[in-house]
């Protein structure tokens, strides 16, 4: 997923905050998420959230719907994060998990849309409203997965 909308302005990249659009945008895909029965009622086994102010902004909301049972802030998630590396990394998370069903990554573009390609082996580069979501089914024994569903909310 990519953060909500944020504002233009702040001291750094880093400590900018969402905007009260990006609040109702990120409450909106999580109601869409779970309507549609993207995450199930056990909830989401790990969250990977990068430590810029709008994607913490962002987890914080999400998880006044979602249950959540592990969360980790990640270096390897920024804006210019090696995707690959991330990758390996998720795949390690993963192994580390009792049957995994969910995970959710809260990022932001371009590693998103980066990301989502290096998944799924292919160069399809989708581009991320603030707030959307990509859903990936994933086979960790094969490392590789396919796009499911890309939710561009409003």
């Amino acid at each position: 997923m990519r953060h909500g909308e944020a504002e233009l302005a702040a001291q750094s990249d880093m400590l900018r905050p969402l905007t009260p659009f990006g609040n109702i945008q990120t409450e909106h895909t999580a109601k869409w998420l779970l309507n549609n029965n993207i995450i199930a009622e056990s909830g989401v086994d790990l969250a990977l959230v990068s430590p810029y102010l709008r994607t913490r902004q962002t987890f914080n909301q999400l998880d006044q719907h979602i249950q959540f049972k592990e969360v980790e802030y990640s270096q390897d998630i920024l804006p210019s994060s090696i995707v690959t590396l991330a990758h390996d990394y998720i795949d390690t998370k993963i192994s580390m998990l009792d049957d995994p069903q969910c995970l959710m990554i809260v990022s932001h573009m371009p590693f998103v849309s980066y990301f989502i390609d290096d998944l799924c082996q292919k160069m399809i580069s989708p581009l991320f409203a603030t707030a959307s979501v990509a859903v990936v089914d994933y086979d960790p024994c094969r490392s590789v997965g396919e796009l499911f569903i890309h939710f561009q909310g409003n």
